[in-house]
């Protein structure tokens, strides 16, 4: 066993929770085995809530997902099914790139035409063979197919997943094709349950800021498949976000990227993995098959994850707020790596808020650290840190108005998201909460910390909102109401809210109580925010 550590001090001017020492260790006292497949995942002993259910194997579908069996430049004539063309991108990119490449593409989603238009627009002007839009998926679309290519928003346990395990054709996804078709000298994948995205970003600026041709895709947003062309002598960075839906449908004996990084673990998706196990298996999925003997796993230091957690396929690093290894501190405003065999690399930086806080501080860090393996330097990192702006409805702040700062943080769907965001400041918060609990229902532990000793004022919103209050009746809240829109609840805080205060849209719960997605909430509260008047609260016109 070998340590490096990375330390970080805050510079004077930036807010106390930044005043943190932050440790990495880098375990070493193994070499992995050239093509040892162990699976982390299962070696794991976490156990089950009482209150959890468990979805038995009988209710899960046994359908085994392949990887490709031709290449890029081998898909003229071949028959792909794509089931599910969604609302988000991912989709229409993946038809796109199939039809340009001479593939006979049929499309199947049973969401309604409405719901759909833009995305099917998107791919009006391609030789598609078959489109049905806003009917059930159908056994007869199977019979002239070569490939299936399922969204990952298709459940577990739909009926035509069922139906496409008793077929004989090859089941794939767009991210199994992307991972085995893009150039794999320098990939990285990056999962968990909070801090994906701001992670992925982030490095990928670290390394354009090296000077450093580099793409972040994936989950995030966009497919990478039109990447897959890439000369490999440019020497691109890619970094790929991947949830667990994405993650779980990964051909099981398919090379891994070479670098993986888990930014946390906490519950949520259980609704869809059925118990905390099936779902912390599917973001282990990632650390198998690792195809390199210099595979890296970059993993936080507690947690289900923590340093009792053994991954026995990859060398691990670790990156934590839990204490510091060493006596060595680099000066205020900076981050310092210290590696074996290698100079310590310091990188000083100034504090911006969309990265104050400790998950601000996680993500830096695991950024850092993903940016750093693929070539990235101090300059780059320290740069990118500095001129990071944020990502839409990630405590993305949409303005400041008569001293009251406007937090959208609609991403935040689980309660540890919101208890991340409490935690990153120490003003009066009025905090909008509500939606859809993700683990079939409101469990408030992780809050009481992270409100305990500060002024809150809790504004519960939407078909839920008498739920969050009943879940929310014991917390340590100043104050506690409810009301039927998030309008509604917006005009209570902001004429409640007074100078060097914040309001806050932090709902804890999806949102498909009211809204199709997450960004559409965030849009609304930063629509109901820019109309708000100088000295007005905004008109709930939708309530």
């Amino acid at each position: 066993m070998f340590c490096g550590q990375v330390i970080f001090r805050s510079p004077s001017r930036s807010p106390s929770c930044w005043n943190r020492r932050i440790s990495m260790l880098y375990r070493s006292d193994f070499a992995p085995q050239p093509g040892n497949t162990v699976s982390p995942a299962r070696s794991t002993n976490l156990q089950t809530r009482p209150d959890e259910v468990v979805v038995t194997t009988e209710e899960i579908t046994d359908l085994n997902f392949g990887s490709p069996d031709r290449n890029p430049d081998q898909l003229e004539g071949l028959r792909v099914l794509v089931v599910g063309l969604g609302r988000h991108g991912g989709g229409t990119e993946l038809v796109r790139f199939l039809a340009d490449r001479g593939a006979v593409v049929s499309i199947t989603d049973p969401a309604d035409h409405d719901q759909l238009q833009s995305s099917i627009d998107l791919v009006a002007d391609l030789p598609l063979h078959r489109v049905r839009i806003g009917e059930p998926h159908q056994r007869q679309d199977l019979l002239d197919c070569d490939w299936v290519v399922v969204n990952p928003a298709i459940p577990p346990r739909t009926s035509f997943l069922e139906q496409i395990a008793g077929s004989p054709v090859l089941a794939v996804t767009e991210l199994g094709l992307t991972l085995t078709w893009l150039p794999r000298q320098y990939l990285a994948a990056v999962t968990g349950t909070h801090g994906k995205s701001t992670t992925c970003q982030l490095a990928c600026e670290m390394l354009r800021a090296s000077g450093l041709g580099a793409i972040a895709g994936g989950n995030l947003g966009g497919s990478l498949l039109s990447q897959i062309d890439e000369d490999p002598a440019s020497e691109m960075r890619f970094i790929v976000e991947v949830s667990s839906f994405q993650a779980e449908r990964l051909d099981a004996a398919a090379d891994r990227p070479s670098i993986v990084a888990i930014t946390n673990f906490s519950d949520d998706h259980l609704d869809w993995h059925g118990s905390r196990k099936q779902y912390l298996d599917a973001k282990l999925r990632l650390l198998e098959n690792p195809g390199r003997g210099d595979a890296l796993a970059i993993l936080p230091t507690t947690g289900a994850l923590g340093r009792d957690f053994h991954c026995d396929s990859r060398s691990v690093i670790r990156c934590g707020l839990d204490g510091s290894i060493g006596e060595s501190r680099p000066g205020p405003g900076s981050l310092q790596i210290v590696a074996p065999g290698r100079d310590e690399l310091t990188i000083p930086f100034s504090a911006p808020s969309p990265l104050e806080g400790d998950a601000g501080l996680e993500n830096s860090l695991q950024a850092a650290t993903i940016a750093a393996a693929l070539g990235a330097t101090e300059e780059g990192i320290s740069t990118a840190i500095d001129n990071y702006v944020g990502l839409p409805h990630r405590y993305q702040e949409v303005r400041e108005l008569q001293g009251i700062r406007y937090i959208d943080d609609s991403k935040a769907t689980t309660p540890e998201a919101v208890a991340s965001a409490i935690g990153r400041s120490q003003s009066t918060l009025h905090w909008l909460c509500g939606g859809q609990p993700k683990s079939g229902e409101i469990d408030i532990r992780c809050l009481l910390e992270p409100l305990s000793g500060r002024m809150c004022h809790a504004y519960c919103f939407g078909e839920m909102a008498d739920s969050w209050q009943a879940a929310l009746g014991s917390a340590p809240l100043s104050h506690l109401e409810g009301h039927r829109s998030l309008a509604a609840a917006l005009e209570a805080a902001a004429t409640k809210a007074a100078a060097g205060e914040m309001v806050l849209l932090s709902p804890g719960g999806s949102s498909f109580d009211h809204y199709s997605s997450a960004e559409e909430r965030g849009l609304q509260f930063q629509r109901l925010v820019s109309e708000m008047g100088p000295s007005l609260p905004p008109t709930a016109g939708d309530r």
